[in-house]
């Protein structure tokens, strides 16, 4: 018998008995189905956890902050450090684990639009800040090294400013007041993934203002004293090596004075990607797992239905053996109604999988698409089970004698 009429002779078999077939088949359709949604769920988490870790900007990052000395020599000798201060940059040039390093100004203001007013963080930075903490914008453009050089009245928004200033008008080209200085708004910053990292600092960024440090400088204080530096290791691994090299600099640019304090987020945010790795992949375990007891079960649905069929149709058996039909071709026709099962079973989950993860989409601000590993491990295995299922069977049939079958 060829295949095609075996796949034919399958399908009218489904369709012949449809209340069995569905019967037989929920293992398989709610294993298949299984995977697919929770795959794609987990996919969908993993890949928020990770942009939520990502807006955080801090992978490979070291911050330094001014901090009293609390060391008796140091706090008698403290006159020789001049603190925290953009002059600090030289002590960085020829570096060994830090890519880049940038100062950083933070301080609160009234920032005015029209009729609308708000208290705000206002941060002066370079350009270099946008590249050590992967700050983007979603409309114009961030703070450029021309504006730094220029002291140009300009400044990029936050995401939440633009909304609570302008609304849903074009903010870019407009004009408005922050801490009695009228700047232009070039760019609008990106908004970031609060869903599952919640932090305080995004927050005050898509609510705050950037603004070039030169601006900064002369606005709020007209000094070169920074409120902290960002320096980036050269990669995410390397931030301990960062660390101890930019505390051996600024103790050194520092006469020794210890009044510099260096924090090391970049090592927690590594060791937590490491974390949230193991959980998900726990995750994945277990539920494949209770997918996978699914379609065993239905698995053994199959074989149990095989079996019937199969005694159910011995007169056939026996009557094509009569005919010349070989073992080989009756253990082919019955292993190919097995896998036609399965491959209902598992076309009817994957088909219910992905309209089910559409629908739980929306509770993805990102959206949720279809996990293709999850269709891809979901239809393989319902198609193996099937398969494995309808091996005893169909060798049981081949092996029948055609004078036994007529006369079963």
């Amino acid at each position: 018998m060829q295949i095609g009429e075996s796949i034919r002779t399958s399908y009218e078999e489904v369709k012949a008995h449809p209340l069995r077939s569905l019967f037989t088949l929920v293992g398989v359709i709610l294993g298949t189905l299984a995977l697919v949604v929770v795959m794609s769920v987990l996919d969908g988490i993993d890949r928020s956890v990770k942009q939520g870790i990502n807006d955080l900007g801090l992978d490979g990052v070291v911050v330094a902050s001014p901090r009293t000395p609390v060391d008796r020599i140091e706090k008698a000798k403290a006159h020789l450090s001049r603190g925290l201060r953009v002059e600090d940059l030289k002590a960085f040039d020829g570096t060994d684990n830090i890519s880049d390093i940038a100062p950083v100004g933070e301080t609160r203001a009234v920032v005015t639009a029209g009729t609308v007013t708000r208290r705000i963080e206002v941060y002066g930075v370079t350009p270099e800040f946008a590249e050590i903490r992967n700050r983007l914008t979603s409309q114009g453009r961030f703070i450029s090294e021309r504006d730094n050089l220029a002291t140009a009245p300009v400044c990029v928004i936050g995401f939440k400013l633009k909304s609570q200033l302008f609304g849903g008008e074009e903010a870019i080209g407009q004009k408005i007041n922050i801490g009695g200085r009228r700047l232009t708004v070039v760019g609008v910053g990106q908004k970031f993934d609060m869903n599952f990292v919640d932090d305080d600092d995004m927050r005050k960024e898509m609510g705050g203002a950037y603004i070039p440090w030169t601006v900064y400088r002369d606005m709020f204080g007209r000094t070169d004293a920074v409120s902290y530096m960002l320096a980036k290791a050269i990669t995410p691994k390397k931030s301990v090596d960062a660390e101890d090299e930019a505390t051996a600099r600024f103790r050194q640019a520092h006469n020794g004075i210890g009044d510099v304090k260096i924090d090391n987020p970049g090592k927690e945010i590594l060791k937590e990607r490491g974390q949230i790795d193991i959980i998900l992949r726990n995750w994945r375990i277990v539920f494949f797992a209770i997918a996978g007891i699914s379609l065993l079960i239905g698995g053994v649905g199959i074989f149990s239905v095989l079996k019937i069929s199969i005694s159910e149709r011995l007169f056939e058996i026996g009557l094509r053996k009569s005919l010349g039909a070989t073992d080989a071709e009756i253990f082919v026709q019955f292993l190919i109604e097995s896998v036609t099962l399965s491959f209902v079973g598992a076309a009817v989950g994957l088909a219910g999988g992905s309209v089910l993860v559409k629908v739980i989409s929306g509770f993805f601000p990102a959206g949720l698409p279809v996990s293709s590993f999850g269709l891809t491990i979901a239809s393989s295995f319902a198609i193996a089970v099937g398969l494995f299922a309808g091996l005893y069977p169909s060798l049981t049939a081949s092996r029948l004698q055609p004078v036994d079958a007529l006369r079963g």
